[in-house]
């Protein structure tokens, strides 16, 4: 397996600042006050609803996490009295935290502005509600603050399910990838995808910028999918759930015939389950990775196994033809025809 590591220098002090919150479509922000401290910096990919810091306990207040006013804070804070209002909101203030966003375009009080601004805090308006807000600000910061790695293959959605296929060059992964997609299913990056942890520490995998959906087929070159398949035959990134090495058929190398082996390839400190399949002519690979996905999703949906059900069958014997070394890489009858 190919892994890169994308290195960051000084990886403690990884930060982003405020302003690069505003160009981005999908958290519609509408207003921007104290423009001049867009510069303060998160430190944390996790963001923080103040909660009781507005009533004065401050002990869990995280001054690295950018906070969210949704509509309990602010409904909170307009129904204190005016001089305890501007007492709690100093007190929250004056903690120095890097930037607040309001959610659902909701009015802010002008003394909530000059009092980040004494502070130097800005403040974001967003039009989003709260917990649509929290999602999407969550996994931008994950994906920004995540360690990432870099792997040669191809990332597709088959049946729901991130399969990231590998393989040697010009074994056929990009080959297989158009047929894949021409069936229906859906790319995302092809050559070499970048992977980090979301917060559900799990592996996403998308493409990098400047090959995002182009796919390359050698003897037609490199071709754009949206234009040929359009923009439901990619997306933009997806969760790892299975490997698919292909690798050339060697006669020499013992294959696993039952399902017995478990491999997995390590990917940012997890596990992920990985089928080798080996290339021979004549063998179908878009046929093979669907079948091998459709054999995993049954497995995670508590299907059994041949071995599970040699084993509850009491058929497994301690030397069988199935298992011998002698006939295992022979061309011979399927295990279930007749011999």
């Amino acid at each position: 397996m190919n892994i890169r590591m994308m290195k960051d220098k000084d990886k403690d002090q990884v930060s982003i600042e405020i302003k690069e919150l505003i160009g981005h479509n999908d958290f519609e922000i509408l207003k921007v006050y104290n423009e001049k401290w867009l510069t303060n910096k998160v430190l944390h990919p996790r963001i923080q609803k103040p909660g009781l810091a507005l009533a004065g306990y401050l002990k869990y207040l995280d001054k690295d996490r950018l906070q969210i006013f949704g509509n309990t804070e602010m409904g909170y804070l307009k129904h204190l009295p005016r001089p305890e209002f501007e007492a709690r909101l100093s007190n929250f203030m004056a903690a120095r935290i890097p930037g607040i966003i309001v959610s659902g375009n909701q009015e802010v009080d002008a003394y909530i502005i000059d009092s980040a601004n004494k502070y130097k805090t800005p403040i974001l308006v967003s039009n989003l509600r709260t917990s649509l807000l929290m999602s999407r600000i969550s996994t931008f910061l994950y994906r920004f603050f995540s360690q990432k790695i870099r792997i040669n293959g191809v990332l597709m959605d088959i049946m729901g399910q991130g399969i990231l296929i590998q393989g040697q060059s010009g074994i056929g992964k990009s080959e297989t990838a158009l047929e894949l997609i021409n069936k229906g299913h859906r790319l995302i990056s092809d050559d070499l995808v970048e992977f980090y942890l979301d917060s559900n520490d799990e592996p996403v995998g998308r493409s990098i910028e400047k090959i995002r959906n182009w796919l390359e087929v050698r003897g037609l070159g490199v071709i754009n999918i949206v234009d040929i398949f359009g923009v439901g035959a990619v997306l933009e990134e997806k969760k790892l759930d299975l490997v698919i090495n292909l690798e050339k058929w060697d006669p020499k190398k013992k294959y696993d015939r039952l399902g017995a082996e478990n491999l997995y390839a390590p990917i940012l400190g997890k596990d992920i389950l990985m089928f080798n399949l080996p290339v021979a002519l004549g063998r179908n690979l878009s046929i093979l990775i669907e079948a091998a996905v459709k054999y995993y999703i049954s497995r995670k949906n508590g299907g059994r196994s041949f071995i599970d059900h040699l084993n509850k069958n009491k058929i497994i014997e301690s030397k069988n033809i199935y298992n011998d070394d002698d006939n295992n890489n022979k061309e011979q009858p399927g295990i279930m025809e007749e011999k």
